[in-house]
């Protein structure tokens, strides 16, 4: 109990310096980097799926071109009354027949594949281009902080001189009051005269 309360306590004080640590310009350059390494991997998968699947359709229209040409083969050979060279062609062709479905399912496989990546893909430059346009948020809006730091900072200077300013005034106004108070003072001299 006492121990599970420690672990807790440490685990929060940790975790409120990594808080503090961390800056949200920083934290978010490296999520960018990641997010960059990730589409590039995405994009080499795809460019592997492609090349397989080209590979595939090549295959397939080599194992179709031998059907054909075993077919052919079995019917000359039935022609020339041979009939055990036509068995042998047509076994061969019924092995190339089963090679053709598995090369049309792995094709099939790798189209889905390549549709799944693809997607995969285009989630990823999605999060890229955001987390882009949230990265220059965040340094639009540090320059605004700045600038408001630097315009408050400008702003007290202006203040200390104003409030010298306004404090020579207070200074002058009461001497001013005095020479007004004195003016009253000879008019009412010159009045009992």
């Amino acid at each position: 109990m006492l121990g599970t309360r420690i672990n807790q306590l440490i685990k929060a004080y940790i975790n409120e310096g990594l808080e503090r640590i961390e800056e949200p310009a920083i934290m978010v350059k490296q999520y960018i980097r990641d997010v960059k390494e990730q589409v590039e991997q995405a994009e080499q998968e795809v460019k592997k799926e492609v090349v397989r699947k080209k590979t595939l359709e090549h295959d397939l229209t080599l194992a179709r071109e031998l059907f054909q040409k075993r077919e052919e083969q079995a019917r000359i050979a039935l022609k020339a009354d041979d009939e055990e060279l036509a068995r042998k062609i047509l076994f061969n062709k019924k092995e190339v027949w089963k090679q053709m479905n598995q090369f049309e399912e792995m094709l099939a496989q790798h189209e889905e594949s390549i549709r799944e990546k693809t997607s995969k893909l285009e989630q990823l430059q999605t999060k890229y281009s955001q987390l882009q346009e949230k990265q220059m948020e965040l340094i639009v809006r540090v320059q605004a902080v700045k600038e408001s730091e630097k315009m408050k900072s400008n702003e007290k200077g202006t203040e200390t001189e104003e409030s010298k300013n306004w404090s020579d005034l207070n200074l002058i106004e009461p001497e001013w009051e005095k020479e007004s108070e004195i003016e009253i003072e000879m008019n009412k001299l010159r009045e009992q005269l």
